[in-house]
């Protein structure tokens, strides 16, 4: 019996939630580059038996497309994920959840950018409420912080990784839409990993290696399956018999619950300036969004 829409976003966005609470007790345990490198291999291990036909069947347009189809899979793959998890050695899980959730409005402000896209009144005023929640996050509530260009590295990190999947989001749009969906997913993912190596081989360099014990094992097993293959279907599928407008407001979520996993499991205190910087990023959405829709009726 298939899911309704709802519930399948929800947990398409729990699994991103936990994968940055993973990353985050992984930082101690492997190492953020190599940690990138197995979860993909993991994650390419799981949907091979499943994508390889697919890629065969449209094996034409991926040898047409390779190089376009390289730069998607190093902004997301390589890049956003790499990053987050790179990020969190210096950055909380809430931190990573709050910026996460600027994302919708960091793609509005590139389709604007690059003409895609001409926002109306509303629109603006929610990129503009919503950039004020993430330089409220970055600089911790404190403008001083801003002014001496000491915002935090890892908070940094993570709004390039951001920017990144946002560049990807609006790449992702000109591929055909007949191409199959796995497919696409099991080739992206091949060479995202080539992208990845690079860093992961300056992991080995540093002598930056981790133990393959039980804890590594169920690390690289949550972040290989649940926010890289599961949470990639359960989106689709949501999207399929939903609509990508509820798809896209679920995605608010996303800071709620890693706010709520990293009190529970990492500690992580939630500050004044982590609700400023949620309720004007939610504000941003809301009236970028609902309002702009309301407005165009």
């Amino acid at each position: 019996m298939l899911l309704p829409a709802p519930v399948l976003l929800i947990l398409c966005v729990f699994f991103w939630a936990a994968n940055a609470i993973v990353g985050k007790l992984a930082s101690g345990h492997i190492p953020a580059f190599t940690l990138s490198f197995w979860r993909w291999v993991v994650a390419l291990l799981v949907i091979l038996p499943f994508g390889y036909r697919a890629v065969y069947r449209q094996r034409e347009f991926y040898r047409d497309n390779w190089m376009y189809l390289l730069v998607i899979a190093f902004l997301s793959v390589t890049i956003y994920n790499t990053f987050q998890y790179w990020a969190l050695n210096w950055t909380t899980a809430i931190n990573v959840g709050i910026i996460s959730a600027a994302l919708p409005i960091i793609i509005l402000l590139l389709t604007t950018l690059t003409g895609h896209e001409k926002p109306n009144v509303y629109e603006f005023t929610g990129a503009l409420l919503a950039a004020a929640g993430v330089l409220i996050v970055i600089s911790r509530g404190d403008a001083g912080v801003l002014l001496d260009l000491s915002v935090n590295l890892g908070d940094g990190l993570m709004l390039f990784a951001v920017v990144s999947w946002a560049v990807y989001s609006l790449l992702l749009k000109r591929l055909p839409g007949d191409i199959d969906q796995v497919g696409l997913l099991t080739v992206t993912i091949a060479l995202g990993i080539t992208g990845i190596v690079p860093f992961y081989a300056w992991d080995l360099l540093q002598g930056k290696t981790f133990e393959l014990d039980r804890t590594s094992v169920l690390m690289l097993g949550y972040v290989g399956i649940f926010p890289s293959v599961l949470a990639y279907v359960f989106w689709n599928r949501a999207v399929h018999t939903g609509s990508a407008n509820l798809a896209g407001l679920f995605v608010n979520l996303l800071p709620v619950f890693v706010a709520l996993l990293a009190i529970v499991f990492l500690g992580e205190r939630l500050a004044i300036y982590h609700l400023a910087g949620i309720g004007l990023i939610f504000a941003g959405i809301y009236v970028a969004t609902l309002l702009a829709k309301r407005a165009k009726r």
